[in-house]
């Protein structure tokens, strides 16, 4: 009489497929059911930067309508009225529409704050800053980071913006640091300004559109700092935050947009890279800006080109319509998962498949001819 065979785990069987995939299933929901919702350590920080970097947005909007020559609806759908015009005379360069206007959702501020938190600084630290026209929702960023961490920025603005920038003559970024300030919101804006383009001083540029930098300069009551070339322009620069900072240290020095003198040359944005460097790559640059000039000081630099690299770095939507409201996406909040369960789940995945191959090469053994099961393991 034939005995049945007892059941015995292989993976030849299908009965111990199934049971593997219903174990590996269940460990799967278990693990991933442990997800949970935490609020980002600086979310205060954060929120409040998010939200003044709106409030500026709005200011900004409000008071430019009256005399806002026109308005885009196709090319600034949200009528943000801070993208600018294709071509101005003040316009340095062509630009990308899409970095100009995904760097206005007020969630910037929060990335800022991050990058800030990330170099460890500290309220009533000084950071020395390089703005230009050419992205005034990241500069709005800057400053919105800044007031929210309560840090003091020594910064110098060229003036000239890229298409889609701060390039409106009779609006420039000094303009709107203006309207800030005088709407409360801002303590302090630049401490000088540059004509910026070409090696700083407005090359490429006609004469007219330097001119029409000059009375922007004049009219926001600020001193034109202007040099020869780029390594005079470099060297006034850095001489110019030494002398504000005076025996304190620059704790960070950050470069927004493509400030020629910041940078040294419009190809380092490239060499460089996005985001915070402790040290920045030992490459061969074509020319030298203060950025390198800081770094070589051991000084921390934040670089702030590709717009568009930074919002998919931070889950950012690209060119939003309409703009997000303060306070949403990941930046503000962090999805975790339990790392106990997880490690468990995968323990027990592991164990039940390591039971399975025990037994289907113990099977594969009894299998052999003359094969003595006692003396198995």
């Amino acid at each position: 009489m034939l005995r049945p065979r007892r059941f015995r785990p292989s993976m030849r069987s299908g009965w111990t497929l199934a049971v593997l995939t219903v174990v590996s299933l269940v460990m799967f929901l278990w693990a991933n059911n442990s997800r949970v919702t935490r609020i980002s350590p600086v979310y205060d920080e954060k929120h409040e930067a998010a939200v003044w970097m709106q409030a500026a947005m709005d200011t900004l909007r409000t008071r430019r309508y009256p005399q806002a020559e026109f308005i885009d609806a196709v090319n600034d759908p949200n009528a943000s009225t801070l993208i600018g015009q294709q071509f101005s005379p003040i316009t340095t360069e062509t630009g990308d529409l899409e970095a100009k206007w995904t760097a206005l959702n007020p969630n910037m501020g929060a990335v800022l704050v991050h990058y800030f938190h990330e170099a460890g600084l500290d309220s009533n630290d000084i950071i020395a800053v390089g703005l230009s026209g050419s992205l005034p929702g990241m500069n709005l960023a800057m400053y919105a980071a800044v007031e929210a961490i309560n840090l003091r920025p020594l910064v110098i603005t060229s003036v000239g913006a890229s298409s889609w920038g701060a390039n409106d003559p009779y609006f420039t970024w000094l303009d709107m640091e203006r309207e800030l300030i005088d709407a409360g919101l801002l303590e302090q804006g630049s401490l000088y300004a540059s004509i910026g383009g070409g090696d700083d001083i407005g090359r490429q540029l006609s004469p007219r559109g330097r001119d029409l930098i000059r009375d922007a300069i004049d009219r926001n009551n600020l001193r034109l700092l202007y040099a020869d070339d780029l390594d005079e322009a470099v060297d006034v620069r850095m001489n110019t935050y030494d002398s504000y900072a005076g025996s304190e240290p620059i704790a960070l020095y950050v470069n927004i947009g493509g400030g020629v003198a910041s940078l040294g040359h419009s190809r380092n944005a490239l060499l460089i890279g996005e985001g915070l460097f402790d040290r920045l790559p030992q490459v061969n640059y074509p020319r030298r800006g203060v950025m390198q000039a800081m770094n070589a000081r051991s000084i921390p630099v934040l670089n702030l080109v590709n717009i568009t690299e930074i919002a998919g770095d931070f889950d950012l939507p690209l060119s939003p319509n309409p703009l997000p409201p303060p306070g949403e996406g990941l930046l503000f909040r962090e999805v975790k998962y339990n790392m106990t369960i997880t490690v468990a789940a995968l323990i027990i995945v592991l164990a039940t498949l390591m039971i399975v191959l025990f037994f289907d090469r113990r099977a594969q053994r009894l299998d052999r001819p003359g094969a003595d099961p006692d003396t198995l393991l």
